[in-house]
């Protein structure tokens, strides 16, 4: 009997220490599983609003491993929750089409005079001609096929105050060693503005009308901006000549020698597209050795001690563009932009190159691009030259 129970009291210590150890293992398995979640949980660093209260305490016992998930909700207007990256949308720049203007695609031509007096370029295609007058009296004429675009410069001429004067010259010049032509100058005054005024008929334009005197030609005279009718065309250009009346005994008799004449001339609607062309050509006006040494002989011979100006194309030409250039030009703009509306045209400028281009009224209307904008009222680029005519 004492046997039994003893045996029975070792059986139920065997039990005993084998719940105890299931026991604890059981409570390992849980603080594993409680690490696991605790690891879980950081790694998806939940906001404020979703996280829990941490449970330090033992919970039940659980059978689930599985970490339990949940879905949240983002709201994407939101700047705080997700940073987003906008690319913003383009349009495509229309494509256009440039044809270039003439007075941007120019070969130039040197043309040398058969009596080799003078060299000077100019646009192939452009005549050249020239009067040797008297020697002391040279003419130069250069003009573009249409007879409207034109150069005109002449050294030393005499200029008459009225018909009757020129008639007793014509009698009367050969017994003072002075050769008169057929048609001269008239000037009543011995000022540029009179001489152009009356003059009208010697270079072939009528209705001459000052816009502005620009300044001194740097010779004693005066350059002016003016219009006149060429050839039915109403016409815009520079003018200038350095006059010095030299009284005679008798009235019939004055005359005035008139200096460096230098006419710039084109239509209106083209002044600022072709005057820097006219204004290139001028200063590629040379006049050679030979030229001077034999105008200085037939000066001596007519007029002794009174000195002939020595003329430097170059810097007459620059004196005129830089009086122009500095003058009030509120009067081109206006010009410039009446002409384009007669012609049914309109202006506009390249926003990346400054370049203007003429276009067909109406275009920058139906134009959805960015890079062509129209030229507005009053801007100043109605003074620049035209160097393209745009279209779709």
């Amino acid at each position: 009997m004492k046997k039994k129970l003893a045996i029975l009291l070792v059986l139920c210590m065997v039990l005993s220490s084998l719940a105890a150890c299931a026991d604890t293992s059981s409570k390992k398995k849980r603080s594993k599983n409680k690490t696991r979640k605790t690891e879980i949980i950081e790694d998806t660093e939940p906001s404020i609003e979703d996280s829990e209260p941490t449970d330090d305490t033992d919970g039940p016992d659980e059978t689930d491993d599985t970490y339990p998930t949940r879905d949240i909700d983002i709201d994407v207007t939101d700047p705080t929750t997700v940073a987003t990256t906008t690319t913003p949308t383009t349009t495509a720049e229309p494509s256009v089409k440039i044809q270039p203007n003439a007075n941007t695609n120019i070969k130039w031509v040197k043309y040398t005079s058969d009596d080799g007096y003078f060299t000077i370029s100019a646009p192939e295609g452009w005549s050249v001609r020239y009067n040797n007058i008297d020697t002391i009296g040279y003419e130069i004429y250069v003009n573009d096929p249409s007879g409207l675009k034109n150069f005109y410069f002449c050294t030393s001429v005499l200029s008459f105050p009225s018909k009757d004067n020129f008639n007793y010259w014509k009698k009367a010049g050969k017994n003072f060693g002075i050769s008169v032509p057929s048609k001269a100058y008239t000037s009543p005054k011995a000022t540029a503005q009179s001489l152009f005024e009356n003059s009208g008929s010697y270079f072939n334009y009528k209705n001459f009308k000052i816009m502005s005197k620009l300044g001194s030609n740097g010779y004693g005279g005066d350059v002016l901006q003016a219009t006149c009718e060429l050839g039915g065309k109403k016409c815009e250009g520079l003018f200038s000549s350095s006059l010095v009346n030299l009284k005679m005994p008798y009235k019939n008799m004055d005359w005035d020698m008139v200096s460096g004449t230098i006419i710039l001339l084109t239509p209106v609607e083209d002044f600022t597209d072709w005057i820097g062309v006219l204004g290139q050509i001028f200063s590629s006006l040379e006049f050679t050795k030979s030229y001077y040494s034999a105008r200085d002989k037939v000066w001596k011979q007519t007029y002794g001690t009174i000195k002939a100006l020595t003329y430097n194309a170059d810097q007459m030409s620059a004196m005129l563009r830089d009086s122009w250039e500095k003058s009030n030009r509120s009067s081109d703009i206006t010009s410039q932009a009446y002409s384009d509306a007669t012609l049914g045209r309109e202006r506009v400028y390249d926003t990346q190159t400054g370049d203007v281009y003429y276009a067909k009224n109406g275009w920058s209307d139906g134009y959805s691009g960015t890079r062509y904008k129209p030229v507005e009222a009053g801007s100043d680029y109605y003074l620049k030259p035209v160097t393209g005519t745009i279209s779709y």
